[in-house]
């Protein structure tokens, strides 16, 4: 009578299946993973520019109207002498508006724009990472000359211009 070898390993095929299989799953959970970043991410920059729309009322309540802008970014921080405020820093006119000006969670920036028609309203724009968010604008919209962004934020007083 012949005795049968046991074996107690893998096959090869099997091996190859099984890395097969977590191969797939990493990078199913990985791409997961990444997209609920990006929503986040376009969640904080939403919120932020929400905070900066109740500062920017405080300071027209304040002021009689909004602080100009120049490059993206709001003139009147403090000094004798105006200067724009970098994203990140804190607004500071007389009074503290903002203890730090919301920045870009991840590597983009805001931008803030004056109407150049007397300064009556204003808009704020944002870089949306999630094309699938339902306020993604694929037209992208540009602010301060030639930015594109693919969010904005209307001042809630803001105006539209009829058409013809």
């Amino acid at each position: 009578m012949k005795k049968q070898h046991r074996s107690y390993g893998f096959t090869l095929i099997e091996l190859l299946i099984v890395i097969a299989l977590l191969g797939f799953l990493s990078i199913t959970g990985l791409s997961l993973f990444q997209g609920s970043q990006k929503r986040t991410r376009d969640s904080r920059r939403k919120t932020d520019l929400g905070q900066l729309t109740k500062a920017l009322e405080m300071y027209a309540n304040d002021t009689g109207g909004y602080p100009a802008s120049t490059g993206g970014k709001i003139m009147g921080c403090a000094g004798t002498t105006p200067t724009a405020c970098e994203w990140g820093s804190t607004w500071v006119r007389g009074a503290t508006y903002m203890q730090k000006l919301p920045k870009d969670p991840g590597s983009g920036s805001y931008c803030y724009e004056l109407d150049s028609g007397g300064g009556k309203w204003y808009k704020l724009y944002a870089k949306l990472e999630s094309t699938d968010d339902a306020d993604y604008n694929a037209d992208l919209l540009l602010c301060a000359g030639s930015k594109t962004y693919t969010y904005v934020l209307l001042s809630p007083n803001i105006v539209p211009t009829p058409k013809p």
